[in-house]
């Protein structure tokens, strides 16, 4: 049984616009509880995303919190998974890309958003992965296919 993306997502992707500042997605990630935003242009079309890390290696730098989210957050190199796929896909592609979170993009239309404490955050997914990391290495990327 394959556990897929779309059954971890905890709930509607948060964007911030292409224009605004800093302390505006300070502003939302601290109400919403979240570390990431996905960017948006003005057509709504997800064109990166800022986390806590860029914010706070922003703020290291000494850059204004006026500064625009795209000066300082990840833009044009986005790193995305299907709903469809495996959550152990979804593992694989954090951890080769050492990122904490994917965006879920259905063809064009933006579907959330899922951290890693999404994946360890189910028993179930947690058992599969220990299942998977146990079995040999080519049960488990047959298993892990899609």
């Amino acid at each position: 049984m394959s556990i897929t993306v779309d059954k971890v997502i905890k709930r509607e992707p948060l964007v911030i616009n292409e224009n605004a500042t800093i302390k505006e997605a300070i502003n939302i990630m601290s109400r919403e509880n979240v570390g990431l935003l996905v960017i948006v242009n003005n057509a709504g079309k997800p064109i990166g995303v800022i986390s806590e890390r860029d914010i706070i290696r922003a703020l290291a730098r000494g850059k204004d919190l006026n500064a625009k989210v795209t000066e300082v957050g990840t833009v044009g190199k986005l790193v995305t998974i299907s709903p469809r796929d495996s959550i152990y896909k979804a593992a694989l592609l954090m951890n080769d890309h050492k990122i904490r979170h994917l965006v879920v993009m259905d063809n064009d239309k933006l579907r959330g958003v899922i951290s890693i404490r999404d994946i360890i955050s189910e028993e179930r997914v947690v058992s599969r992965l220990a299942e998977l990391a146990e079995a040999k290495p080519s049960e488990a990327e047959a298993v892990g296919a899609d």
